[in-house]
């Protein structure tokens, strides 16, 4: 088998059916495999700083996979997540009572009165082709979607959000929950019994007062880096770019990689591809059609660029990470890797991490680096998470391409069109989140995406009646 891609999924993937004795290879243009699931050093005046490509939590469904690999070595976490909206810092989710401690109550008795007024009048969303705007307005009512809601959104796919895909909402459905009444019900059972409180943790509801999860101790990277050194050497291809998928009768030919200056074909019985989906298609000789070809460009990538810190201060936030629902707030959230494991920066300093999101064309994009590190410090004064801006000792910033797919209303349509062509070639499948071309699928979906296609290959490889939807946001593979 040939896993076209090192992301997380595809060194899941080769990690499984390498364990059950496939003889499998993977391709990964990087140098290194883990996608965005892999943390970085960074080393100033001799003393080494770790930082993740976004902050990536792992949780009970998977325990027993993620001790065989680390042991000790993975830490217990207890922690909570944070917001701040009109320049008030409250628990993410938000919890009502806080609505009335934190904010100004006259403002608290508009979102209420807001949102049971919204219920009245009922569903906006029928009839017309819907936008997330209109459905997240249906579930919390217009004031506390764009108070709670719009500014986050509107920063990760740079639309307003009347013009994005209702699908962005539903694939986080299990981080802002199905509606308000539904989190105040839970989180008032949840006052009168212990056992509650902890099943609503442990499966990070919405109304759960607090996440519980682990994390290994040097970075989300070290668990990769444990999946990636029980494979065979010679199976793993890095700095390999796919530039050719070859295809005759139906099924791939083989599969055209560069690297180091040379090309060659890697042929295989089966190939599982978790490189975007717009990559495969343009990569398929013979090419298919222009109006494919034509969906294939119009679905889009943003790029994140990682605004780094070193501050000195032993800690810095009180929670793991907060989410801003601020239009002047460069970033879209800020989190603070010595929340996850106080390994990640020496004693007495600590590190943050923001992620702007931008694209070709935007300010943020073609912003220098120093200055958009000026602009998110700012913030943080601003937020009274910094209290003095000499407290920064160094700031960089890495860029990440092609990081989040856009999801403008109606992509769906090209999603599918690529997906259904590239599921007509028998021995392809497309599996993982840029393979499917998804926002939110990380740590547990993708290791439930990888786990649908090993039972897949363990059955009778009929794709189109595979058992391939028990993910709770979707198909795992076409």
């Amino acid at each position: 088998m040939l896993i076209l891609g090192g992301g997380f999924n595809g060194l899941r993937l080769a990690f499984l059916l390498n364990r059950q004795g496939y003889a499998v290879e993977i391709v990964e243009r990087e140098p290194r495999l883990g996608g965005m699931v892999q943390t970085f050093t960074r080393t100033w005046r001799g003393m080494e700083f770790r930082f993740d490509y976004g902050p990536h939590l792992f949780f009970d469904d998977y325990l027993a996979e993620y001790r065989e690999l680390l042991g000790d070595e993975l830490l217990r976490i207890r922690d909570r997540f944070a917001m701040v909206t009109r320049g008030v810092m409250l628990s993410y989710p938000v919890r009502p009572v806080e609505l009335f401690t934190r904010m100004n109550p006259l403002l608290s008795v508009g979102y209420l009165l807001d949102f049971g007024v919204s219920k009245l009048k009922g569903s906006r969303a029928a009839g017309g082709q819907p936008d997330l705007k209109t459905v997240m307005t249906d579930r919390f009512g217009p004031k506390l979607f764009e108070d709670f809601y719009a500014p986050y959104i509107e920063k990760c796919c740079g639309l307003p959000s009347e013009k994005i895909s209702p699908l962005w909402a539903r694939e986080r459905e299990n981080v802002s929950g199905k509606s308000p009444v539904d989190n105040i019900v839970k989180k008032v059972q949840s006052w009168f019994s212990r056992a509650t409180r902890e099943r609503l943790s442990r499966a990070n509801h919405p109304s759960a007062r607090e996440i519980l999860a682990w994390y290994p101790r040097t970075g989300a990277g070290q668990l990769c880096d444990a999946m990636a050194a029980s494979l065979p050497a010679e199976s793993v291809h890095l700095g390999a770019a796919v530039t050719g998928v070859r295809t005759a009768g139906g099924r791939v030919r083989d599969v055209v990689v560069g690297q180091g200056g040379r090309t060659r074909a890697l042929q295989a019985d089966l190939y599982i591809a978790t490189i975007p989906i717009q990559q495969l298609v343009r990569a398929l000789a013979p090419a298919p059609g222009p109006e494919l070809l034509a969906a294939a460009g119009r679905l889009r990538y943003r790029t994140v660029r990682l605004v780094n810190l070193i501050v000195a201060q032993d800690r810095i936030l009180d929670c793991l990470e907060i989410f801003s629902m601020t239009r002047t707030h460069p970033f879209k959230r800020v989190y603070e890797p010595k929340a996850m494991s106080p390994s990640m920066s020496p004693p007495g300093l600590s590190s943050l991490c923001m992620e702007v999101c931008c694209s070709e064309g935007e300010e943020y994009h073609a912003l220098p680096a120093p200055q958009l590190a000026d602009r998110c410090i700012d913030a943080l004064l601003e937020m009274r998470l910094l209290a003095a801006r000499g407290l920064v000792q160094e700031a960089f910033v890495v860029d990440v391409p092609h990081a989040y797919p856009v999801y403008p209303v109606g992509f769906e349509r090209d999603q599918l069109a690529l997906l259904e062509h590239v599921s007509g070639y028998a021995n392809l499948l497309t599996s993982g989140r840029q393979g499917l071309f998804r926002y939110h699928a990380m740590t547990n979906e993708v290791m439930e995406m990888a786990d649908s296609v090993v039972r897949f290959l363990g059955g009778d490889r009929e794709k189109h009646s595979a058992d391939n939807r028990r993910s709770p946001w979707g198909q795992s593979f076409y």
